[in-house]
């Protein structure tokens, strides 16, 4: 029995206008994405990749030039107003306002979504205590820390128990605890309440820990799996050889091993079905190798296998 999508997409394009200073940019090509209810998504991406512009999509704040998006079985374009009801969202950048304290921010926040009073202070409350901000209820915002202020934000959009959950690049900023408590709260809010998210990221790390991964490249889609399995599709082993000309040490080596080969930052990268005979090949090529690394396949191999280019690399370049 198939599992119930809160979110699916077909034929999604966007262009954005041009200007006297740039001509037309289309951000999102033909993408096609399902979301099943529960599931915990990254959209993985460099900047320009198109993942902002997804995700305003389905947010309701930018209207798409054509193709299909469905929130909780609400037509985008027809139930917006409904659709909104069913999200929440914690932005890229700070939303809160720092001049007021935790509650206040959380109280306004109620009041934006018409929260009665008592249902307020009962749910608020209780996000609260379960995110360990309770005793920070009358602190201001401005005084807490990033880790903290991002669990506030979290707090606020689950106030309205909305069945999607959308993060934004929720951990820019943070530092590497803050980042690990941030997620640690936010599964432990999914294990409470049945809840799925939909996050954008360019950090493999919080992209592995999702159920399944969106591979955005200049607008398209070019994969969406399971972390395991995006890895497993390019092999069982990543080969990186650096030499002197590495074009041509590509060739050989493409000869040598039996398989195809991507010079990338004046690297040869083979991706294998098994360990290959390191003996052999320090025996053939060893007075031309400088440095070889053999490893499992990361998320960011499989974007360089598709891409021919690192996820950082092109992150910078962006």
């Amino acid at each position: 029995m198939s599992t119930r999508p809160i979110i699916e997409i077909s034929g999604l394009s966007h262009t954005y206008p041009g200007t006297r200073a740039a001509p037309p940019h289309q951000a999102l090509i033909d993408v096609a994405l399902r979301v099943d209810t529960g599931e915990k998504v990254a959209l993985l991406g460099p900047n320009g990749s198109g993942k902002s512009t997804l995700l305003r999509i389905l947010m309701t704040s930018l209207k798409p030039s054509s193709g299909q998006v469905q929130i909780g079985g609400l037509e985008l374009g027809r139930e917006p107003d409904q659709i909104r009801r069913q999200i929440g969202v914690v932005f890229q950048k700070p939303a809160l306002d720092i001049r007021m304290t935790v509650w206040e921010n959380l109280r306004a926040a109620g009041r934006l979504y018409r929260i009665p009073g008592a249902q307020l202070e009962e749910r608020g409350t209780g996000l609260l205590q379960r995110l360990g901000l309770n005793d920070r209820r009358k602190t201001l915002v401005g005084a807490l820390s990033g880790g903290l202020a991002r669990r506030v934000e979290l707090a606020r959009a689950l106030l309205s128990q909305p069945p999607l959950l959308i993060l934004d690049e929720p951990t820019t900023g943070l530092d590497p605890v803050a980042r690990r408590e941030f997620w640690r709260q936010v599964e432990a809010l999914r294990q409470e309440t049945p809840m799925s998210v939909v996050l954008t990221t360019h950090l493999l790390e919080e992209a592995d820990d999702c159920d399944r991964v969106a591979i955005l490249h200049r607008g398209r889609v070019l994969a969406y799996d399971q972390p395991g399995v995006l890895q497993r599709s390019i092999g069982t082993e990543v080969l990186q050889v650096r030499g002197d000309d590495p074009q041509l040490l590509s060739q050989e080596l493409a000869q040598f091993l039996g398989a195809q080969t991507q010079v990338v930052d004046q690297s040869v990268r083979v991706s294998l079905n098994g360990p290959p005979s390191l003996d052999r090949l320090m025996a053939t090529f060893g007075g031309r190798i400088k440095a070889l690394s053999l490893a499992h396949p990361s998320l960011d191999d499989v974007f360089v296998h598709l891409t021919g280019e690192h996820l950082q690399a092109a992150e910078v370049e962006a």
